[in-house]
């Protein structure tokens, strides 16, 4: 936890957002806080983009699959039957998702498949997964007696209740952010873990990680089932959130626009991640109630410009820049004491 009591521009930043997250019910509506819970719920998205693009250096489009697998999972368990199975439900959606994560980067790793492949194998994971969805619309497509619904989805998912108490409103939101930000400080914490060094050196060299005798393709299989483990977690939360899923969620699209929030803030920095996906969830939220279709748009220009000029990401640059001016500050107020 070496970085978290270092005074930069990152930590204080988040302290910020932290303790914006834990005011922010007091001073706003039901609808707000509603509708921030939903941002929280995308930023394990994009954090599972972190831990297996950031961290490990894996490419991958298809996180908005595993989001999807963990969403329905929840979704058909928890609607199945009339006893509470909400809390089984959540965790066979976690679970499925990762096992399935884990079972394809099996394949992926120790198959030795290209990176520049992972990509494309992961795109197409996530078209089959949509289209297959998509085609179920048949009353023969049932699981556990549940109607998968096809293009329309499934609706009226029941909210997550730990007994007689039921996980909505503001409660369900500060659950919501109590998962993030542990994960959150988990990221931070494995920054400067071993784990976190053997994930980095798997990023930055394969062959210099072997011939340290690190198991480059366990690593890679685990991480990646990890992170659809996480991925999942934020779908079964969004289906427990939204109380809808449709098949969309599991599409490339939503894949495309995690990649890009990551990439705009720094693939590397959680922090940069956590933030860029509030704002960017605000404002396509804010374009899209105005009647602005062009939101995919403006986040495809910033991508190209920051590509551009700020190869590392928009707010890493941002962070460093904030770091060099107050360090300018400090060492002049020292020469002149």
């Amino acid at each position: 936890m070496k970085d978290l009591k270092t005074i930069c521009s990152e930590n204080i930043t988040a302290l910020i957002v932290f303790i914006f997250a834990i005011v922010f019910p007091m001073f706003q509506s039901a609808y707000k806080v509603d509708q921030f819970t939903g941002f929280y719920v995308t930023c394990l998205l994009s954090f599972s983009i972190i831990l297996i693009w950031g961290y490990t250096g894996i490419f991958s489009f298809g996180q908005a699959a595993f989001y999807g697998i963990g969403a329905y999972t929840y979704a058909i368990i928890s609607l199945c039957s009339d006893k509470n199975l909400t809390i089984l439900a959540a965790i066979a959606g976690i679970s499925i998702a990762g096992v399935f994560a884990l079972i394809l980067g099996y394949f992926m790793f120790y198959g030795g498949v290209n990176e520049i492949f992972t990509g494309i194998i992961t795109l197409c994971i996530s078209i089959v997964c949509e289209t297959f969805i998509v085609q179920t619309s048949g009353p023969e497509w049932k699981i556990l007696g549940v109607w998968i619904g096809g293009y329309n989805g499934l609706n009226n998912i029941p909210k997550i209740k730990v007994g007689d108490f039921t996980l909505t409103g503001v409660p369900l939101y500060f659950f919501v952010i109590a998962v993030v930000f542990l994960i959150y400080f988990g990221f931070r914490k494995l920054t400067h873990s071993n784990t976190g060094y053997a994930l980095f050196g798997v990023r930055e060299s394969k062959q210099r990680s072997e011939l340290f005798g690190y198991k480059t393709a366990k690593i890679q299989t685990l991480a990646f089932g990890a992170s659809g483990a996480l991925a999942g977690l934020g779908g079964v939360l969004f289906s427990a959130w939204s109380g809808y899923v449709v098949p969309s969620t599991l599409s490339v699209d939503n894949s495309t626009v995690a990649v890009v929030m990551v990439a705009l803030a720094g693939r590397k920095n959680v922090t940069g991640a956590l933030i860029m996906t509030l704002v960017y969830s605000y404002f396509t939220h804010q374009l899209a109630a105005s009647g602005n279709v062009f939101s995919n748009v403006i986040l495809g220009v910033l991508l190209v410009l920051i590509v551009m000029f700020m190869p590392e990401g928009a707010l890493v640059e941002l962070f460093k820049k904030l770091d060099a001016l107050f360090g300018s500050i400090l060492s002049k107020k020292k020469k002149t004491a």
